[in-house]
């Protein structure tokens, strides 16, 4: 058993890196996907008007980005399409 716990903590070690800090893929894109949509909201900061059910409203571009995103990132964290279930 002692063998066991041996190679578990060296394999924990070892994926945490020189700090203790373990970066997975995921959180890679994640970050990456974030730096990407600050820059583009960013970068469309005019005005625009959107039209949603007859009604008309007007706001900066980088509000409705960032809009999108949010709930983009709220469907992903609810609905669990794709995900392995742990039984």
């Amino acid at each position: 058993m002692a063998r066991e716990h041996d190679t578990t903590t060296h394999d924990t070690q070892e994926a945490r890196g020189k700090n203790g800090i373990k970066v997975t893929p995921k959180e890679i894109v994640g970050l990456v996907v974030l730096l990407v949509a600050a820059i583009f909201c960013a970068q469309n900061t005019g005005d625009t008007t959107i039209r949603f059910f007859g009604g008309d409203i007007d706001s900066p571009l980088w509000v409705w980005l960032l809009g999108v995103l949010v709930v983009g990132v709220l469907v992903g964290l609810v609905l669990p399409y794709g995900r392995h279930r742990k039984d």
